[in-house]
C-alpha cells in the first residue's frame, strides 16, 4: 500500500515537471501567433483604406511578354556555351561572331528593351481618401510590384510629354490612360485640370518694354 501511495506520489511530481517545461513553450508560440494575427491585421486594414481606382488593361499582356523574354534568356544562357562550343568546332570567324551576336542580343538586349518600354506603364493605382495619397503600382524588371505613393502636389505634366510618359509623380514618368479610371474626377485631379488654366502670356512688363523698344 505503501508502495502504490509513494509510486502515484511521483507520477504527480513528473507530470508536474513535464507540465512546467511545456508551460514556456505553450507561452512562446501564443505570443507569436498574437504577433502574427496583429501584423496581418494591420495589413488588411491597410489594404481595406485603399480603393482600387484603375487598371491598366494591357497588365495580362506584359506580364506574360517579360516572363517569355526571362525565360527565354534563361535558357539562352543556359544553352550558350553548348552553342559556342558547336560554333568553334566549325571553325568558322564570322559564323561565331553572327551567332555570338544573336545570342547576345535575344539574351540580354531583348529584357532590356522591354523594361524601358514597359516600367512606366502603370498596372494598378489606388487611392487613400484620408490622407488624400495616390499609389501607382508599376512592374520592376524581375516582375515584382513597385509601388510609388504621392500626392496631387507632387505631379508634374510636361508641356511635351516623352514616350509613353503622361506625367512625372515624384520626377518618376508614369503612363495612365483617362478612360480606364473608375472615376474620372481622380484623372482630372491628377492630372491638374480642376485647377485654374495658364495661358502663359508672359510678364505683362515684359511685353511693355519690348514694344517701347520696336
Amino acid at each position: 500500500m505503501l508502495r502504490l501511495c509513494h509510486r502515484n506520489i511521483l507520477d504527480q511530481c513528473l507530470n508536474i515537471s513535464a507540465f512546467k517545461d511545456i508551460l514556456p513553450g505553450i507561452k512562446c508560440t501564443s505570443r507569436i501567433q498574437k504577433i502574427i494575427d496583429r501584423h496581418y491585421a494591420n495589413k488588411s486594414n491597410d489594404e481595406t483604406k485603399l480603393e482600387r481606382i484603375y487598371y491598366g488593361p494591357l497588365t495580362p499582356q506584359i506580364k506574360a511578354v517579360k516572363v517569355f523574354s526571362l525565360s527565354s534568356s534563361a535558357a539562352g544562357l543556359l544553352a550558350q556555351p553548348i552553342i559556342l562550343k558547336e560554333a568553334s568546332s566549325i571553325g568558322s570567324t564570322s559564323l561565331l561572331v553572327a551567332i555570338c551576336s544573336v545570342v547576345g542580343f535575344f539574351t540580354f538586349v531583348t529584357p532590356l528593351l522591354l523594361h524601358i518600354i514597359t516600367k512606366k506603364y502603370v498596372t494598378e493605382m489606388y487611392y487613400d481618401s484620408e490622407t488624400s495619397t495616390y499609389k501607382a503600382v508599376t512592374i520592376n524588371f524581375f516582375l515584382v510590384p513597385k509601388k510609388l505613393e504621392f500626392k496631387t502636389e507632387d505631379v508634374v505634366v510636361p508641356d511635351i510629354p516623352g514616350m509613353f510618359t503622361t506625367m512625372l509623380a515624384k520626377n518618376t514618368p508614369l503612363f495612365i490612360e483617362a478612360r480606364h479610371f473608375n472615376d474620372p474626377s481622380h484623372y482630372a485631379k491628377i492630372m491638374g485640370y480642376d485647377k485654374p488654366i495658364d495661358f502663359k502670356l508672359g510678364n505683362l512688363e515684359d511685353s511693355s518694354e519690348n514694344v517701347k523698344k520696336m
